[in-house]
């Protein structure tokens, strides 16, 4: 099946208009990015709760933020979500040592009382998965004298504070690690209760919630950041093998081209990147290759076909020759993205643009950016013969 005849476009005497237009795109993602200290991660990487709430009226944002803050949640996020009646409201990772420092102030004073209990030190232990550390909160706390460490230890957890382990640093100072306290768990239910109490004769619905404590997120995002680095190492493997090593360093090129425009326009447009959004980056990442492949595999066939044509030449027949299937492909492809975008709601809209995104992109650089890489390659190599 054709999309249209025979076309003679000169895709290769523009490539280098293409490339300052992509180094464009990608210094302007890039500036966003900077400017806001890196992509704005979801709950799903940096931990926190959500509530999808809807109302049976609308209610003022400036209300629903006074309730919320009532709880204690001052810097939640509060923002119309699909219909006007509906809203998200986003707390961000709840700081635990705090609250585990105190539980654990208020368990020892209660045990010993004349012992002068004082913190000195209080901070939030990250995920250590090499070493098998699941994280936590380490308190350093100073007494004028401390009980012995074991029966310390047995008194504090019959208190219901659990201690992962206690190191007595010196005959006045203790080094307590203590799980983390599960404060995500508990925003949701207190957010619920607050609503039903602030708005008591409206019909108020909870239509979703999502915790991710700060253990569970700081796991996804070195499995989300894995999962891609381990993709594209694959992928340069596997078109050395196929075709050559300057393949596979244009569809890599081509990648993380497409990939670093996608979440520089995602930061311009103040989206969230969420677990959805990488799922759909390593679609990105499969499209465009698939696509990279196409157009490689006919330039490997013209390289016997046609001889006698130039280096570049040959190059732009081979895409000109692939363009129609590129655009089928990438036309009925993004039909069905487009319906998702539009008609899809609130859930998917940013999945749907981020795969909008990278068609077009992945479109874009199989033919200005993969191809072109091997006709720059190929100079360079041609460049140094001569000089030798």
């Amino acid at each position: 099946m054709q999309f249209f005849g025979e076309t003679h476009l000169n895709f290769v005497g523009t490539r280098k208009t293409a490339f300052v237009i992509s180094i464009v795109l990608m210094l302007a993602g890039l500036v966003s990015l900077a400017i806001k200290g890196g992509p704005d991660l979801s709950i799903d990487f940096e931990g926190g709760t959500l509530v999808q709430v809807r109302f049976e009226e609308p209610v003022p944002i400036k209300q629903l933020r006074e309730v919320v803050a009532g709880t204690g949640y001052e810097g939640a996020q509060i923002q119309a979500f699909g219909q006007p009646n509906e809203y998200l409201i986003r707390v961000e990772k709840i700081e635990e040592s705090g609250i585990a420092s105190s539980r654990l102030l208020e368990a020892l004073e209660r045990i010993s009382p004349d012992s002068n209990w004082r913190i000195v030190d209080v901070k939030e232990m990250p995920p250590d998965y090499s070493s098998g550390f699941e994280g936590g909160n380490l308190v350093v706390i100073e007494a004028d004298t401390i009980p012995p460490l074991a029966e310390l230890e047995e008194k504090v957890k019959a208190e219901g504070v659990g201690i992962v382990k206690s190191t007595l640093e010196t005959s006045t100072r203790l080094a307590v690690n203590l799980p983390y306290q599960g404060g995500e768990a508990k925003a949701a239910e207190r957010l619920r209760d607050s609503l039903i109490k602030g708005f008591p004769e409206d019909v108020i619905e909870i239509r979703r919630t999502e915790t991710v404590g700060p253990k569970i997120g700081e796991e996804l995002k070195n499995r989300a950041w894995a999962a891609i680095v381990i993709s594209i190492f694959g992928i340069l493997i596997y078109i050395t093998w196929r075709f050559e090593f300057k393949f596979a360093i244009g569809a890599i090129v081509a990648l993380i081209h497409d990939v670093l425009i996608t979440v520089g326009i995602f930061s311009i447009l103040n989206r969230e990147i969420s677990l959805a959004i990488v799922a759909a980056l390593l679609t990105i990442v499969g499209y465009s290759l698939n696509d990279t492949i196409v157009v490689f595999d006919r330039i490997r066939e013209n390289f016997s076909l046609r001889r006698k044509e130039s280096y570049e030449r040959m190059i732009n027949i081979s895409i000109n020759e692939s363009l129609s299937r590129t655009i089928i492909t990438s036309l009925t492809t993004l039909g069905v993205v487009l319906f998702l975008l539009f008609m899809g709601g609130e859930v998917i809209r940013d999945f749907a643009l981020a795969l909008t995104v990278g068609i077009l992109v992945g479109t874009y650089s199989s033919m200005y950016v993969a191809s072109p890489i091997l006709i720059e390659w190929q100079a360079r190599l041609a460049a140094r013969k001569r000089a030798k």
